[in-house]
């Protein structure tokens, strides 16, 4: 028996030698295969603003589904409508702000889509569902929300009644947050009607207006998602036009801090995921959306760009604040929001005269 065993153990060895390198050779001819069918796929085309996705959640869904992943990014709206054209709208996955959508639709960017079936759709807040930019929730689902209005000390005004953004305006120190959409929402709201000379080529006399609107501002605010510092802001002025989820940890109670909006509306935007009229891949696009829709890549967005969250599923959490959860939009007068449209064609132009009038105030401060 001993002599049998002993004649039979090194085939044994040598067998499951044989095996393991066989597994090895499959697992490397396996994994080369997986490579060149990766590079041979026709990509999956993503256009998001900086920071709003994770790559970590790109990669493994590129690896999941085996296709390529090209992400391309854009940190201000006109980059994000010059890519746009660059790709003419061959785009899968379009991330871009509620202030626009409805002139991307009239565009043709961005095509009807029917959301309904996606898994990681249950998580987010009826709040942010059949909002006035997508009544029917056909075009778009939302990734993080932002309210803009009033930070500062004290009540905003004497009196029963709230005043407009005008009065406040006309009547205060206001600071303004510094974003491209959120100055042009202002200037509108304070009686200039940007757009319209926009797109009527009477542009004459905008870099005066545009000019004498950002010198009347105490301040504008470079629009980064590093916590502010509200004390060394409210030194310089009475109210600062913000978004609510940058200051939302500063207020509550026992704090000097309160935030309100106008009674002619503070702005809501959504930040929002859509797919692209052209897009090559809608059914694989869709999966995409599900997976940046999760739990998980809401709070990764959360702390990366400090914004509010849309998903009900976070309001438990503590390291998010009560007015970033998805349920604060509650605690405000229904009437008090405002659901701007913005014309995407008219961008450009504006952050041209825009950057040239800013550049030009900035170097006479």
């Amino acid at each position: 028996m001993r002599q049998y065993l002993a004649r039979l153990l090194p085939f044994l060895l040598a067998c499951t030698a044989g095996f393991f390198i066989a597994g090895i050779g499959w697992g490397m001819w396996s994994a080369k295969n997986q490579r060149q069918a990766l590079a041979a796929a026709n990509p999956l085309r993503v256009l998001c603003g900086e920071q709003w996705i994770s790559e970590a959640v790109l990669q493994a869904f590129s690896r999941e589904h085996n296709v390529p992943v090209q992400l391309y990014t854009y940190s201000r709206p006109s980059e994000f409508l010059r890519q746009l054209a660059n790709s003419d709208g061959k785009v899968d996955v379009i991330c871009t702000s509620s202030l626009l959508l409805k002139s991307l639709i009239q565009s043709h960017w961005v095509q009807k889509t029917d959301f309904s079936e996606l898994t990681n759709l249950q998580s987010v807040s009826v709040d942010f569902l059949h909002l006035p930019y997508d009544p029917a929730s056909e075009y778009s689902v939302p990734l993080f929300w932002n309210l803009y209005g009033f930070f500062g000390k004290g009540a905003e005004e004497s009196g029963a009644r709230v005043p407009t953004w005008k009065q406040t305006w006309a009547n205060k120190r206001v600071t303004l947050w510094g974003d491209e959409l959120n100055i042009l929402f202002a200037m509108t709201r304070s009686g200039v009607k940007v757009e319209e000379r926009l797109m009527d080529e009477q542009s004459k006399g905008l870099e005066d207006d545009i000019h004498g609107f950002v010198s009347r501002a105490a301040q504008v605010l470079k629009p980064v998602p590093a916590p502010i510092v509200a004390e060394a802001l409210v030194a310089k002025t009475d109210w600062i036009m913000l978004p609510l989820s940058r200051v939302a940890k500063v207020i509550g109670a026992g704090s000097p801090y309160r935030f309100w909006l106008p009674e002619d509306g503070g702005a809501v935007e959504v930040g929002l995921l859509t797919i692209g009229s052209k897009s090559e891949q809608p059914a694989l696009a869709k999966e995409l959306i599900n997976a940046l829709l999760s739990t998980e890549h809401a709070l990764e967005s959360h702390k990366r760009l400090g914004g509010s969250v849309v998903h009900s599923t976070l309001n438990g959490l503590t390291s998010i604040a009560p007015l970033q959860r998805a349920e604060a939009l509650r605690g405000f007068p229904l009437n008090r929001f405002s659901f701007p449209d913005l014309s995407v064609e008219a961008l450009p132009r504006f952050q041209k005269i825009f950057d040239e009038t800013f550049a030009s105030d900035r170097a006479k401060r």
